[in-house]
C-alpha cells in the first residue's frame, strides 16, 4: 500500500495545497471517490469548484450545501464504492450564520446577531473573518458530521498560508485589548454618543449616519453588546481549530506541476508549513509528461510502420504515409524532449524533499465523469 493510500485509511483531514492551475480540486475529487472506494464516509470540500468538476462527480453543481454522490453514479461508471462521497462549496456567509446560531446562547440573540448591520459586515467583508468561517466548517464536519475523512481543497499557494493562519489571526483579534475593553462596555454605544454630542461634534455623528445609512454608533455598540455573548465560545473554537489543522491525523498534499517555478513555489510552501507546525504527507506532481518507449528506427522498422500506416490509412499515397510517419517522429521525439524535462524537476524536487513524489501523468482527455477521476485515483495511489 503505497503512503497516500495509507492516509486515505487512517487521516481524519487532508489538506490539497499548491499553486494555481495545477490540478488541486481535481486531486481532491479523486482522493475523495477512492476513499469511498475503500469503505470511507468522505467529504470533499472546495473553495471555487469549476463547473465541469461538480459534473464529472455527477452533480449539477457545488453549493454551500452538502450533496452525496449517489451510488448509482459508481455503478454506471463500473466502481464499487461502498463507503460515501459527499461534496459542497465552502460558503463563508451560511458558515458564518450556522457558526452564529450555534454559538449563541439562545435562538433570540442568534438572531439579533444576524440582522446587525455589522455583523453582516464582518461575515462577508472583514479580513480574515470568511478564511476562518470556511475552516470552523471543515471543522464542523470533523468533529460533528459523521465523516470518516473530510478532504479539503484549498486556494493557490499564494493566499493558502492566509487561509490556513485564520484561526491564529481570530484568537489574536479576540485577545487583544481593544476587542476586550469594547465588548465588555455594554454602553459603548451611548457613551461614545455622548462625548462625540456633549463635544459639539453632532456633525460628525450625523455623516456617520450617512454614510452609513442608519445609526452608526446605534448599531454599533448593538452589535458590540451581542458579539460579547458568543465570544468564548468563539475563542474555544478558535482554539480547537488551530489544534485540528496541526493534529497528527490531518495532513497536507502539495500538488504542483512539473513546472519547475512550480516545484519551486512549492518547496518553499512546504517549509513554510514546516515552519508553522503543519504535517506534511508528500508531494504530489500533476501533468507530467511520461516517456514514450523507444520505437526504434531503421528501413525495415520504417518499412513495418509503413505497412501498418498502409492497412490504417489507404487512402492516403505512400509519399503521404511517409511524411505522416516523419510527423509522427518528431511529435515522439518532442513529447520526450517534454518528459525529460519534466523528469529534471522531479528529481531536483525529489533530492531537496529526501523522497521520490506521487507522479500523475498528463491525462489524452480532460477529467470529465467519475472513471476519468478514478484513473487519476489510480496513479495518486500507485505504489
Amino acid at each position: 500500500m503505497s503512503r497516500l493510500a495509507e492516509a486515505l485509511r487512517t487521516r481524519r483531514l487532508l489538506i490539497t495545497a499548491g499553486s494555481g492551475g495545477v490540478g488541486k480540486t481535481t486531486t481532491a475529487a479523486a482522493l475523495g471517490v477512492e476513499a469511498a472506494r475503500m469503505g470511507r464516509r468522505v467529504a470533499v470540500l472546495t473553495i471555487d469548484p469549476a463547473r465541469r468538476l461538480a459534473q464529472a462527480i455527477g452533480l449539477e453543481a457545488l453549493t454551500g450545501e452538502l450533496r452525496r454522490v449517489e451510488p448509482a453514479l459508481f455503478a454506471a461508471a463500473g466502481l464499487e464504492a461502498p463507503g460515501e462521497l459527499w461534496a459542497m462549496m465552502l460558503d463563508t456567509k451560511t458558515t458564518g450564520d450556522q457558526m452564529v446560531r450555534r454559538f449563541a446562547p439562545n435562538p433570540q440573540m442568534a438572531r439579533r446577531i444576524l440582522d446587525n448591520t455589522y455583523y453582516k459586515y464582518f461575515s462577508t467583508s472583514l479580513s480574515g473573518a470568511q478564511e476562518y468561517m470556511a475552516i470552523e466548517q471543515v471543522r464542523a464536519l470533523v468533529e460533528e458530521g459523521g465523516f470518516d475523512l473530510v478532504i479539503l481543497d484549498t486556494p493557490p499557494a499564494v493566499h493558502a498560508m492566509d487561509f490556513l493562519e485564520a484561526p491564529d489571526r481570530m484568537l489574536d483579534a479576540l485577545d487583544s485589548s481593544a476587542i476586550q475593553v469594547l465588548v465588555k462596555s455594554q454602553q459603548v454605544s451611548d457613551n461614545l454618543a455622548g462625548r462625540l454630542i456633549g463635544k459639539g461634534r453632532g456633525l460628525v455623528l450625523r455623516s456617520l449616519d450617512r454614510m452609513t445609512g442608519g445609526p452608526f454608533l446605534e448599531d454599533l455598540g448593538e452589535f458590540l453588546a451581542v458579539f460579547a455573548t458568543i465570544l468564548d465560545a468563539l475563542k474555544h473554537a478558535s482554539e480547537r481549530l488551530k489544534a485540528l489543522l496541526r493534529a497528527d491525523d490531518s495532513r497536507f498534499c502539495l500538488v504542483t506541476s512539473p513546472k519547475r517555478s512550480n516545484v519551486d513555489e512549492a518547496m518553499h510552501f512546504q517549509a513554510e508549513l514546516a515552519e508553522r507546525g503543519f504535517n506534511f504527507e508528500g508531494f504530489i506532481v500533476n501533468r507530467v509528461h511520461m516517456h514514450y518507449p523507444d520505437t526504434g528506427t531503421g528501413p525495415e522498422h520504417d518499412g513495418h510502420l509503413l505497412g501498418e500506416l498502409a492497412g490504417l490509412l489507404p487512402e492516403l499515397t505512400d509519399g503521404e504515409r511517409g511524411a505522416l510517419l516523419q510527423g509522427m517522429r518528431r511529435a515522439f521525439s518532442a513529447h520526450n524532449n517534454m518528459a525529460d524535462r519534466d523528469g529534471r524537476a522531479i528529481e531536483h524536487l525529489a533530492g531537496a524533499a529526501g523522497e521520490a513524489p506521487v507522479r500523475v501523468p498528463l491525462m489524452p482527455l480532460d477529467v470529465r465523469d467519475l472513471a476519468a477521476l478514478h484513473r487519476v485515483g489510480r496513479w495518486l495511489l500507485k505504489a
